[in-house]
């Protein structure tokens, strides 16, 4: 990446390159990761600069297309070859989120909200996130009641698998469960 044309990289990952510092300047929800391919390096909030958030943004800089967000949600395993990928070792992982929140929306919201989350109308409460410029996703949760368990369901755009692989998108979809559940304790 270090030899790519920094114009080039930041017209298809929509993301700012600061040419004095030599650094991709990458939104990364309610952060910002500053990546310096010269260093092989990284700097930015304590949880953005952890392996798996810089992994995602150093992944998202070499594969990012300029191709803008269909707007069009869809299961991760509707993606091209999602249906496969996303079981066994891989599943969406929502039991967290669930456990996390079933039973405490306000929390979730909370939760949400303070990664930057704008409030959708699906499920009994449902956020979308900018995780990465071309790589929103939503996090739907149904709370649980007498009848039925809570369930959580990802939602990514359309196009997510133009800008990223599934595994990066599987990645993508664990930080922000984590995220999520981390948050979401602090709100207890």
């Amino acid at each position: 990446m270090a030899a790519a044309d920094p114009g080039e990289v930041s017209l298809r990952a929509a993301v700012a390159h600061d040419p004095e510092q030599q650094a991709y300047l990458v939104p990364l929800l309610n952060a910002q990761l500053r990546v310096l391919p010269s260093e092989k390096r990284a700097e930015g909030a304590p949880w953005a600069a952890a392996w798996e958030p810089m992994l995602l943004c150093v992944q998202y800089l070499l594969t990012a297309q300029d191709t803008p967000p269909a707007g069009e949600w869809v299961d991760p395993k509707s993606l091209p070859c999602g249906d496969f990928f996303f079981r066994g070792p891989h599943p969406v992982p929502t039991a967290g989120i669930e456990e996390a929140f079933g039973t405490r929306l306000d929390a979730f919201r909370a939760a949400a909200e303070v990664l930057g989350g704008r409030p959708v109308a699906m499920g009994d409460a449902a956020y979308e996130f900018s995780f990465l410029p071309r790589v929103p996703a939503v996090v739907i949760l149904w709370a649980a009641d007498d009848e039925f368990p809570a369930r959580a369901k990802f939602l990514l755009d359309k196009f997510a698998h133009r800008q990223l692989p599934l595994d990066a998108l599987w990645v993508l979809c664990r930080v922000l469960a984590k995220l999520l559940t981390a948050a979401g304790k602090a709100h207890a």
